[in-house]
């Protein structure tokens, strides 16, 4: 990597779980925006993510073996189906430490995932952590035996902690949890998504063959925390509509045999699930466990119409955003609302108007602002 940089760069180091293997994968993809922000800014970075098979990016990626232990559908799935993988877990720890000892002096660093990535990678880590908190973040910490929480705790409470929580729910949580603990500063920042401009809704929908229909896109891990059973027993209150499901895992099998009538097209590069986004009518979720949701965030910025079930920030967002119907739960009426305002939208519009969905993403340390163009 150039040792180029502007005087005001940093040098930092981005420690993940998730970081796209090339630019088709989704996985971690909103951690690649973030560091392509950071680098079009003037600073060095250093990526520590597990070891893939290729991998593009304008950062410096150090592959971390990992025995299979990370990837789709996620750590904890694949964790659950062979439990052996922990080994794995245990050397991406240790050869993540290692070679963050080896790279020498950080100016900042950044953890996405509270574990392992910040807690016990980073411990004694001496420069600025900016640690992210994404969904799954609290709920893991909360099943932890006490003494391991005390001790996360304990290096939270250093100097140089910093917290960023990408939905305020996670934040109000976060908080509760440290409350009276320690002292840590703790702000609310969705991670920068980014959406090519591009994806003229009628020329994919005429690339991917779905005419006339109106189509329902469900895209999401095949597990049962992501609920996609609901989301296919909604789609079924449109009888006459086409249902494609974008993803895979282990619920794949048992949801193929219950809802014969959809399409399962499993695990896909990122942009051919964007391109069936774009050309959808309608995306519907189910999760209750989110807290900014990439896939509804991806629909959103895409111009796409989305009916979801309460969870994480999707209130508030809806308040403020018409294409986005959220409900206690999915019903006949709420779907209908929803595919009914997609019409109207499908009428006036001959495609997507290209958005970005940014966010400011402040470098630890620096008092200095990052956006995502």
């Amino acid at each position: 990597m150039s040792n180029s940089r502007s005087s005001s760069g940093r040098r930092i180091a981005v420690i993940s779980t998730s970081y796209p293997s090339d630019d088709d994968d989704a996985a971690g993809h909103f951690v690649k925006t973030e560091v392509e922000s950071y680098i079009r800014e003037g600073h060095e970075v250093t990526v520590f993510a597990p070891k893939a098979s290729r991998q593009h990016s304008m950062a410096r990626i150090i592959g971390i073996t990992h025995l299979a232990a990370f990837g789709s559908p996620g750590a904890l799935t694949r964790l659950r189906w062979r439990p052996d993988r922990w080994v794995g877990v245990l050397l991406f720890v240790f050869g993540t430490r290692k070679a963050l000892r080896r790279e020498g002096t950080f100016d900042a660093g950044v953890t996405h995932f509270l574990l392992p990535c910040f807690w016990p990678i980073c411990s004694g880590f001496s420069a600025p952590l900016d640690i992210v908190v994404h969904g799954s973040d609290l709920r893991l910490i909360e099943k932890l035996p006490r003494f391991l929480r005390r001790l996360v705790l304990r290096e939270l409470g250093s100097s140089g902690r910093t917290l960023r929580c990408v939905s305020e729910d996670l934040s109000r949580r976060m908080s509760k949890w440290v409350d009276g603990k320690i002292s840590i500063p703790i702000r609310v920042q969705p991670s920068p998504i980014e959406v090519p401009d591009d994806l003229d809704k009628l020329q994919v929908r005429e690339k991917l063959g779905v005419g006339q229909a109106t189509l329902i896109v469900i895209a999401a891990r095949l597990i049962s925390s992501k609920r996609v059973d609901v989301a296919l027993e909604a789609a079924r209150l449109l009888p006459a509509a086409r249902v494609v499901v974008c993803g895979d895992g282990p619920e794949r099998s048992r949801l193929e045999k219950a809802f014969p009538a959809a399409t399962f097209l499993g695990h896909l590069p990122r942009r051919n699930v964007l391109e069936w986004i774009a050309a959808s009518d309608l995306v519907l979720s189910a999760s209750r466990q989110e807290g900014a949701p990439t896939v509804i965030r991806e629909a959103r910025a895409l111009n796409v119409p989305v009916i979801a079930t309460a969870a994480g920030d999707l209130k508030k967002w809806a308040e403020s955003d018409d294409g986005l119907w959220v409900v206690p739960e999915l019903s006949r009426q709420a779907v209908a609302v929803a595919v009914s305002g997609a019409a109207s939208l499908k009428a006036g519009a001959s495609g997507c108007k290209p958005v970005t969905w940014s966010s400011s993403t402040s470098v630890p340390g620096s008092g200095l602002g990052v956006v995502n163009n």
